[in-house]
């Protein structure tokens, strides 16, 4: 294998988290395949963005409302009231354990990032 395959075969990882800091969004994650594990990868920003008029920070909380969409009395209800959820969204890391997709920058002992979650439809 020439120096450009080998780069190459290694820019896509999949891996498992074996430790993370969430105030940095660092991870660290195993590669079962290669035997050996990644130093801190940066945790790519990931998170649906609630539009509206204040500038957010992405890793700022963000409350949402929204409205329930079922406008037909619900357990023994006589009558339908309307009525909002509060949900609370805060960027996505991921846990230990989790299994990962990492990408590498295609050159020696490059810097790699943490692309996102991966679950198994099983």
């Amino acid at each position: 294998m020439s120096e450009f395959e080998h780069i190459l075969s290694g820019l896509v990882r999949v891996g498992t988290v074996t430790d993370r800091k969430m105030e940095q969004r660092l991870a660290r994650v195993w590669f079962p395949d290669l035997g050996i594990s990644s130093d801190w990868l940066p945790v790519l920003i990931n998170q649906d963005v609630t539009p509206d008029d204040i500038p957010r920070e992405y890793d700022a909380p963000q409350w949402t409302e929204f409205e329930t969409e079922d406008k037909i009395p619900q357990a023994g209800e006589t009558r339908y009231v309307p009525h909002k959820h509060k949900i609370l969204r805060k960027p996505w890391m991921p846990k230990v354990g989790d299994e990962v997709l990492t990408v590498y920058l295609p050159v020696l002992d490059a810097d790699g990032f943490v692309v996102g979650g991966i679950r198994r439809w099983r």
